[in-house]
């Protein structure tokens, strides 16, 4: 094979090794708001199958102002909390003071709300946190069991056949008297038919359970495969394809069919927020807005992102609230700067790393990220962003899509990749809908609701209220992010954030979370 052979066969098993990822778009939530007078952080933890256990873990971030009794309801987004089980309460966790804790059943994949109510001295009120269930496996059956289980079937099988044998032969025959020649033939006919009737109804059972299971593994939760491609030339294109079956989606006004989802609706006034990433994590990284030309592409021009292999990620969001992640791996050629045409679109060609002390910035401000702890698997850990001038005085910061920062948490083997929020993992634009739909709107391709009834909604199911928490933070350049880290590994985490001057600045932390 040839070298450029070889190298395409790279690039393959790359995308391969990305696109069979389970952790890529990971459901574990960790989602930052506010129920009434309390500030609360929601853990998400999701079970690996559906139907399944969700554990939910509800820590108060107002120490000052805690709430004594918290429920959780869980609603999927079609119905609202009319259709939906009684809310189950979450007792406190012993030792651990503002601390809540209870397990909920979800019963089918799809985008859920999960209502949070906390009551207390100071008062009620409730957060939802959008979460959108999936399984991520199946559970396999040991073999010895599945021994077990096929000797009983066999046993019944049999038994049932011998009982009809012996009803057909002797069941009208008088007390006393020996069966004749024809009823012996009688109940062996009977028995045939019995076995055959048995044969057929297990075998259409076995049949109707593969495709069952061929159904779930299908709807396992994995990356949407999609096809990047990069135009030659001094100004570069990236164009986007997606490939995957699963891309349907429908009509304004049509009810969902068979495999269709909801249309893409923006989130932080981007369709899609698109990020590449230089293989392995350390080298160029970019936050980009494609364009969509039509349901299936997407376009972008790279400016100045230079040549190289990069991991592609891209995040969108459905009207229904959930969020789905396009992966690919794609190849840039060398060529010249072009303009910034979005005006939000973010590169760095070699971010400063933090692990030994603070980035010393251009103009000698300085860039510092830090986690409040040691992490640890599944649970939730604060990434904070901290900048200061030259003088040693807070850095004021610049709002940027609608937000104090964003930051990326990446797996450097390119398995996990997560794009975070000041408020959490979750979609703003995800829990703006959903509150929405709780409110009574059922109209998913426009706004029917007046600002201020919007901002009565947000105010009553805490939307919003962290993403404005966090600009006021960052107007003294500190930015926090909390996150939940869903398996061990080294990770590299990518924080951005918009200078007042409009320069947007990058710097990296490395970080590794023990099995």
């Amino acid at each position: 094979m040839n070298v450029r052979g070889r190298f395409v066969s790279l690039l393959m098993l790359s995308a391969l090794w990305l696109t069979s990822s389970a952790h890529v778009g990971s459901t574990m939530v960790v989602q930052d708001g506010v129920a009434g007078p309390y500030g609360l952080r929601v853990l998400v933890r999701p079970p690996a199958v559906i139907p399944g256990l969700v554990d939910v873990v509800i820590r108060t971030t107002t120490p000052s102002t805690r709430p004594s009794a918290v429920t959780v309801q869980p609603a999927l987004w079609r119905y609202g909390t009319k259709g939906a089980p009684a809310p189950e309460a979450a007792p406190a966790v012993p030792g651990e003071p503002g601390t809540f804790q209870t397990q909920i059943w979800i019963m089918s994949s799809g985008s859920y709300a999960i209502h949070v109510a906390a009551t207390g001295p100071a008062g009620s009120g409730t957060f939802i946190v959008p979460y959108t269930s999936a399984a991520t496996a199946t559970l396999g059956m040991p073999d010895w069991l599945g021994w077990v289980l096929a000797a009983l079937g066999a046993f019944l099988v049999f038994g049932l056949v011998s009982v009809i044998g012996a009803a057909s032969r002797e069941a009208t025959l008088p007390a006393g008297l020996t069966p004749d020649g024809p009823r012996y033939r009688r109940a062996r006919f009977a028995s045939a038919m019995a076995f055959v009737m048995l044969a057929v109804m297990v075998t259409g059972g076995w049949k109707w359970w593969t495709a069952v299971e061929a159904d779930y593994r299908d709807a396992l939760l994995r990356p949407v495969r999609a096809e990047g491609t990069v135009s030659a030339g001094a100004e570069r294109t990236l164009t986007l394809t997606v490939t995957d079956s699963s891309w349907r989606f429908a009509k304004p006004g049509e009810r969902l069919r068979g495999g269709q989802s909801t249309p893409l609706m923006p989130d932080h006034g981007k369709l899609m927020h698109l990020f590449l990433v230089e293989a392995g994590g350390a080298g160029a990284v970019a936050h980009l807005h494609p364009v969509r030309r039509d349901e299936r592409t997407f376009t972008t021009p790279l400016t100045a992102v230079p040549a190289g292999t990069y991991w592609l990620f891209a995040d969108v969001v459905h009207e229904s609230g959930a969020t789905r992640t396009i992966v690919d791996t794609v190849t840039v050629a060398a060529g010249e700067s072009s303009p910034n045409a979005d005006g939000d679109d973010a590169w760095s060609l070699l971010p400063p790393t933090v692990n030994a002390g603070a980035a010393a910035l251009s103009d000698g401000a300085t860039f510092a990220v830090a986690l409040d702890k040691t992490p640890a698997v599944g649970s939730d850990v604060v990434i904070t962003a901290r900048l200061t001038n030259a003088d040693g005085s807070p850095m004021p910061l610049a709002p940027w899509l609608g937000m104090a920062g964003h930051a990326m948490l990446l797996r450097t083997d390119g398995g996990v990749f997560m794009h975070l929020h000041p408020m959490g993992t979750g979609s703003m634009a995800a829990q703006e809908r959903l509150v929405r739909r709780e409110a009574g709107d059922t109209v998913m391709h426009g706004d029917s609701q007046p600002p201020a009834a919007m901002g009565d909604m947000h105010a009553m199911h805490g939307a919003g209220a962290a993403s404005v928490g966090a600009s006021a933070v960052a107007a003294q350049g500190v930015v926090s992010f909390p996150v939940a880290i869903p398996s061990a590994g080294r990770y590299r985490i990518f924080v951005q954030v918009r200078r007042m001057t409009g320069v947007i600045e990058t710097a990296a932390l490395d970080v590794v979370v023990p099995g």
